[in-house]
């Protein structure tokens, strides 16, 4: 009820500020034709949420001058106008030689995805929009990590400048895009179009909304016992289908879009939990003794069939597997790659910063492009050390990448979550300066965290996340994870200065709710990023967490920080409603405690 209210009063106020445009264009401009009124109405209503007006309107205007324009046709001008951006820097990129390669990649990428976004949006209803805000937003915040990381990791101040200037017109369409989609609902209202049993794409909106707005909710001997552990909504397959198919009937004659129609191929079938002593069928097997199919890792990835349709198993027995960056390119689709366990399967590399190459996407000693990229049993490394600053174990870009039982060891980004939803269960993850970084959507569940001992004179910070907007579907969660110092560590842990996270980029989000926390952790628990004032606009929160570095008492008094204590905003940031976890994560096979029980 509060949230339709909710609802409700923030479409009053949209429609009321469209009047309000319109009429000061027509009292600046005078007596307008039905065609300027028109055009007038479709800059009001689709500009009104953006940040760059002038951006927006330019957009439009393309648009204004083809008499037959629809109103889908006023809703992707923007969205059109990124790709007009990107080409113009994409072209750059190309003349300037080898240091902006990577770049080129990046730009690429981001083509690729809003190609993908552009693909399936503009050939649905109008009417469906609404729902498919959450993954067009999904996909629109990785074509804006791609463009701020090729910027990022530019050394060269000037070129970095240079670049910056290239992209700015894609940044700022791109920014625009997402504000139009995150309130396309109510674009789509004043336009006129009749939403019907479509529901009100409020999903993201929910995770905006302070702990105030949603009233109390007590918390019972029985809410207690459910939070200290187990009772979570985690073995309900059945009844939720059975939700599903009844919402299916009120989509009528319309397609009901979900996020996975936003990928190159179709959901594979649906695996069924391993068993305890359980073992999957491998299409192929790597081992260095020569008993498998191939030797080496990246000879069975080139092995990848072009024309596979469903899950590709590759079987990589126990061994140290050290071959340069390993890349699960995005023709790659539907990769399950598993090992004898996480301790005996090793893929290890020491790319890093300190050794020349430029940024933390050059580093990865593995990277998932391909999109449901699945792995299971593996240990990543990174062996560069302290002195090698940035120095990434494992890096994914890959849409819906789910990692269970494996490990990642590094010391400063040694997980970066580029880009896109991903779900980590029961991992164990080392390192020291920002270890768990990226601009994507990231859940740790039920993962062991261990800070390792940095270089002298060093601090320690879990997350970092690179949310830049408030309407990105991006941000770092940790839930029912262990805290602690690794045996180096632990013996001089006074010495050093550790924290559950800093704000990397503006609207960071981390939430970190029922965890272990070590005394390891500062009583402020956070910390600024550099000396930016990211701390001033990020949104961190903590929730029931244990141990004796949980105390709040002395916790930094930030705007952008709270304690949550409220269960039901609490129950915003658990898998399902954070990053639509039951969708996807349990079609891997993966019992996932997706939401608390009310």
């Amino acid at each position: 009820m509060a949230n339709h209210l909710i609802q409700a009063v923030l479409s009053l106020g949209f429609s009321i500020v469209v009047i309000l445009c319109i009429v000061a264009l027509v009292a600046r401009n005078g007596y307008l034709e039905d065609d300027e009124l028109i055009n007038t109405k479709a800059f009001c209503i689709i500009c009104k949420p953006t940040e760059y007006k002038d951006a927006c309107k330019k957009a439009l205007s393309e648009v204004s001058k083809n008499s037959s324009s629809t109103k889908k046709d006023y809703i992707f001008a923007s969205f059109h106008s990124i790709q007009k951006g990107l080409d113009k820097a994409s072209e750059y990129a190309k003349s300037g030689g080898s240091e902006l390669k990577n770049c080129e990649k990046l730009l690429g990428d981001a083509s690729e995805a809003l190609n993908q976004v552009l693909n399936v949006a503009t050939k649905s209803k109008i009417v469906t929009l609404g729902e498919q805000a959450d993954p067009m937003l999904v996909w629109l915040t990785a074509i804006r990590a791609y463009q701020t990381t090729c910027v990022d990791e530019i050394n060269d101040e000037n070129l970095r400048k240079e670049m910056k200037q290239e992209l700015d017109d894609a940044n700022k369409h791109t920014f625009n895009t997402q504000k139009i989609v995150y309130y396309i609902s109510d674009i789509l209202m004043e336009f006129g179009v009749d939403m019907g049993n479509f529901h009100y794409a409020g999903h993201r909106r929910l995770l905006d909304l302070d702990e105030e707005d949603e009233g109390p909710v007590r918390f019972s001997a029985a809410d207690r016992t459910l939070l200290g552990g187990g009772g979570d909504d985690e073995d309900e397959d059945d009844e939720e289908e059975d939700k599903d198919k009844d919402k299916d009937k009120c989509h009528g004659m319309f397609k009901k879009y979900t996020s996975q129609d936003y990928f190159k191929t179709p959901e594979p079938e649906k695996l069924k939990k391993l068993k305890k002593g359980s073992t999957l069928t491998p299409n192929v097997v790597v081992a260095q003794d020569g008993s498998g199919d191939f030797k080496t890792i990246k000879q069975a990835l080139d092995g990848y069939p072009s024309n596979h349709k469903g899950r590709y198993f590759i079987y990589v027995k126990a061994g140290t597997y050290k071959e340069g960056q390993i890349v699960v390119k995005k023709n790659q689709c539907n990769v399950y790659m598993y090992g004898d366990g996480r301790d005996k399967t090793i893929i290890t590399g020491d790319k890093s910063q300190e050794k020349g190459q430029t940024g933390a996407t050059q580093t990865a000693t593995f990277v998932a492009e391909g999109e449901r990229f699945m792995a299971r049993g593996i240990g990543f490394r990174n062996t560069a050390g302290p002195e090698g600053n940035q120095a990434v174990a494992f890096r994914s870009q890959a849409p819906n990448t789910i990692m269970v039982d494996c490990s990642f060891e590094g010391y400063q980004n040694t997980i970066y979550y580029h880009a896109h939803d991903q779900f980590y269960k029961n991992c164990s993850i080392y390192g020291t300066v920002d270890f768990i970084t990226g601009s994507g959507r990231a859940f740790f569940q039920d993962c062991e965290i261990y800070i390792r001992k940095p270089e002298n004179g060093q601090s320690c910070y879990i997350t970092a996340d690179g949310k830049m907007k408030h309407v990105e579907a991006a941000g770092v969660v940790l839930q029912k994870c262990k805290i602690k110092a690794d045996k180096e560590l632990d013996p001089v842990k006074g010495e050093t200065k550790s924290y559950l996270g800093r704000p990397w980029k503006p609207d960071a989000t981390a939430v970190v709710m029922q965890c272990n926390i070590g005394d390891l952790i500062q009583p402020q628990g956070w910390s600024t990023w550099l000396e930016t004032k990211n701390h001033k606009t990020c949104m961190f929160r903590e929730f029931y967490n244990k141990g004796p570095g949980s105390d709040t008492d002395d916790r930094v008094k930030w705007k952008g920080f709270k304690v949550i204590k409220d269960k039901k905003y609490a129950g915003y940031f658990t898998p399902d409603p954070f990053m639509d976890a039951k969708s996807w994560v349990r079609n891997g096979g993966i019992p996932v405690k997706a939401g608390f029980k009310y």
